[in-house]
């Protein structure tokens, strides 16, 4: 097969829905091209069996798909946030509600009717999706490339380290869960226990807390690795039930048990994956439970690196290479029809 990606290059889950799967699929021997947020050429896409369009939904992207279907090329549209649900403090909040939000999602929709295929990875964002645009909309989770591995040679440490990856976009999750409260005390009670976070950062007023700023893809590995646990905190509303567990994957490829919330995509999974599921009113007992019993974090390090070896891109490229073959399939016999 022939694809091109066009896909928002400045944001990170463009890693995960069209650079991991694309040079995936080019190891299967598939040729692929990927188009940043300006489409050089319009025209050298007609020469592709597919076009995946990774968010882009506005008019010009519209006519460009229907054009695309009716020469017979596969039309792919991905996305993998529910952006008309952004809360207040997300970056597409302004601009993804009210009646703003309104014309987004019309015009997603018109995109979605003009593919011959939806992708993303939430089975709620499938669900809604189709039932809008009348589009299948297939779920195809997001995977680890083969990169995303354990350093061989790390430096050991004493402390029991607490670990989140977080975006500046969960602060709710901050307020909501009191979560600078119990890392304070965590950290009062527990001499021999550290904090770090990439991204989000929480001022803990202590020695033993670090903050990264949001770091580049391939040096996460690097820093995850020296977490004993990792936590995906979530609050419970619409934006948050549509997004990936692809940050408990990331935890468990570099052997560290994980801690979530029990909703959207982290509500299927548990201590067959590595981790646990923890209520609201929870975080503290399990974080402490973890803490003091150092067996326990290393029997679910293990059932987290052995699930782990199955989520990798390898492991699901063929999740991808059926969708691209399904919407070529589609588009062809449309324009023949």
């Amino acid at each position: 097969m022939r694809i091109v990606a066009v896909t928002p290059e400045t944001i990170v889950n463009s890693i995960y829905r069209s650079f991991i799967p694309m040079h995936a699929l080019a190891q299967r021997g598939h040729t692929v091209h990927i188009e940043g947020a300006v489409i050089r050429n319009p025209e050298t896409l007609f020469e592709f069996d597919a076009v995946q369009f990774m968010r882009y939904a506005g008019r010009e992207e519209q006519r460009l798909a229907r054009r695309l279907r009716q020469a017979g090329v596969a039309v792919l549209w991905d996305n993998d946030d529910n952006l008309t649900a952004a809360p207040k403090g997300n970056p597409n909040h302004e601009a993804h509600s009210g009646l703003s939000g309104q014309r987004v999602f019309g015009e997603m929709t018109a995109m979605m009717r003009a593919s011959d295929l939806l992708t993303t990875p939430s089975p709620m964002l499938a669900e809604l999706y189709e039932r809008a645009s009348g589009t299948e909309a297939r779920v195809i989770e997001n995977h680890l490339p083969p990169t995303f591995t354990r350093p061989q040679r790390m430096m050991p440490h004493s402390n029991v380290v607490i670990g989140w990856v977080a975006a500046m976009e969960h602060q709710r999750e901050v307020e909501r869960l009191g979560l600078v409260e119990m890392f304070e005390e965590l950290l009062a009670r527990h001499v021999h226990v550290g904090v770090v976070t990439i991204g989000l950062n929480l001022g803990l007023r202590s020695r033993r807390y670090t903050h990264y700023p949001i770091t580049r893809y391939g040096e996460l590995p690097n820093i995850l690795a020296h977490f004993d646990v990792g936590i995906a905190p979530l609050a419970d509303f619409a934006f948050n039930r549509g997004r990936s567990n692809v940050k408990v994957k990331e935890y468990a490829a570099m052997g560290v048990p994980w801690l979530a919330s029990p909703i959207g995509p982290y509500a299927a999974l548990g201590e067959e994956q590595g981790g646990r599921l923890v209520a609201d009113d929870r975080w503290q007992d399990e974080l402490t439970q973890l803490i003091q019993d150092e067996d326990e974090r290393r029997r679910l390090a293990l059932r987290a690196r052995r699930w782990a070896q199955g989520e990798t891109i390898e492991a699901h490229v063929d999740e991808w290479e059926a969708a691209f073959e399904d919407a070529i399939a589609h588009a062809r016999a449309a324009a023949v029809g």
